[in-house]
């Protein structure tokens, strides 16, 4: 139907409207008599073509309202997608025409998709830490601390975390909440969730913890960007990491990781106190190791396992002091001078469930400290410990 003709319909409609019956004394209208005006209606040769147009507009109308539902519910989306699709409507309610054209719309990005086949965190040591450990993040982050230092003094009272690994974090995840990311959200989970056979399930599981996020808030969903992989915000939080660990800690009865510092703040610190964060513990020390057996401690992971003397008797030196009774585990890192032997303690991993990469849970480690060291040469400030 063109656009001369619906205009024409619905003109007929509106005059249509007033064609009805005049009333009686019984409150009806008289058959055959204009609604507004009381004249009598005639029979007229115009008026019967206006009759026959009206009848054809009302089949065009409904026939066009069925071929758009049609192609709602015949969107072409592939069979893994449908299925899905499928699920969401079955599970949480959700209209499956709806989800099936949001999903029709996203082809796979070809750039998300190299950037998670060729992670930094992947890279080595020395090439991560020149990229996140920098003068200008240190800087960031000294001036992030002054700024909110008051609302980092209560995260670390409520959650015992460190208000320099708090600011560590959101420095290297989001440069202090200056780069929050540029790619569409829905589309990286698409894209990861159903171009990308590598971790597929769990990308799936992430839209459609999205999708429950956007509606259980109100978001627009294709409004939202954030990392090539889903995260959001200045924490960089994943969708399902959003509804489960995100708090509103400015007390204005709404999260919002993208505008309230407060929000992100105590929501990096919530994070880290679920996942079991010692307060006032160490995180990491060096090693010494006198073994041939480096591969096999190697693959004890950053997950502690083995007591300090369980390490000694197997060729491992902690350097410093650390309780016999406490528990570590192991990784190498590989410096431009050769490999790095390290003993990796509670807090340490609990780093590694942000980010699972002993690349970045070191860098988050290793920038906090220089914060801490900078932020007290300059002001002579150090974090309150009670």
């Amino acid at each position: 139907m063109n656009s001369a003709l619906l205009e024409t319909c619905l003109l007929d409609d509106a005059l249509a409207r007033r064609r009805t019956n005049r009333k009686d004394m019984t409150g009806k209208y008289a058959a055959g008599e204009d609604a507004i005006s009381g004249d009598k209606v005639r029979s007229h040769p115009i008026r019967r073509r206006v009759d026959r147009l009206m009848s054809f507009c009302g089949i065009g109308l409904a026939l066009a309202a069925a071929i758009f539902a049609q192609a709602a519910l015949s969107a072409d989306v592939k069979p893994e997608v449908e299925e899905w699709v499928q699920r969401m409507e079955r599970e949480h309610g959700f209209d499956a025409a709806e989800l099936r054209n949001m999903m029709a719309q996203f082809k796979p990005n070809e750039t998300i998709i190299k950037a998670f086949n060729t992670p930094a965190t992947s890279k080595p040591w020395h090439f991560f830490r020149n990229l996140y450990v920098t003068s200008s993040r240190v800087d960031g982050g000294v001036a992030f601390w002054e700024k909110h230092a008051e609302l980092l003094e209560r995260a670390r009272a409520k959650y015992g975390v460190p208000e320099e690994v708090i600011t560590s974090i959101i420095g290297i995840e989001s440069f202090y909440g200056k780069r929050t990311g540029r790619f569409q959200v829905a589309d990286a989970l698409y894209t990861l969730g159903f171009e990308v056979p590598r971790r597929s399930k769990f990308f799936r599981g992430q839209l459609e913890h999205f999708l429950l996020l956007t509606r259980e808030n109100d978001f627009a969903p294709l409004e939202i960007k954030g990392s090539f992989a889903g995260a959001m915000g200045i924490p960089q939080f994943i969708p399902s990491s959003y509804r489960e660990y995100a708090v509103d800690f400015d007390g204005d009865g709404r999260v919002d990781l993208w505008n309230s510092v407060s929000d992100a703040v105590g929501s990096v610190g919530n994070y880290l106190s679920r996942f079991g964060w010692k307060a006032d513990g160490q995180v990491v020390v060096p090693a010494n190791v006198s073994t041939d057996s480096v591969e096999n401690l190697e693959s004890l992971g950053v997950k502690p396992s083995l007591t300090m003397s369980q390490f000694r008797s197997r060729g491992v030196e902690p350097e410093g002091t650390v309780a016999d009774n406490t528990s570590g585990g192991f990784f190498v890192l590989e410096d431009e001078d050769g490999p790095q032997y390290w003993i990796s303690l509670k807090n340490f991993y609990v780093i590694t469930r942000y980010n699972r990469s002993k690349n970045y849970a070191m860098a988050v480690y290793q920038l906090a400290q220089q914060i801490a060291q900078q932020r007290q040469q300059q002001t002579g400030k150090t974090a309150r410990r009670e």
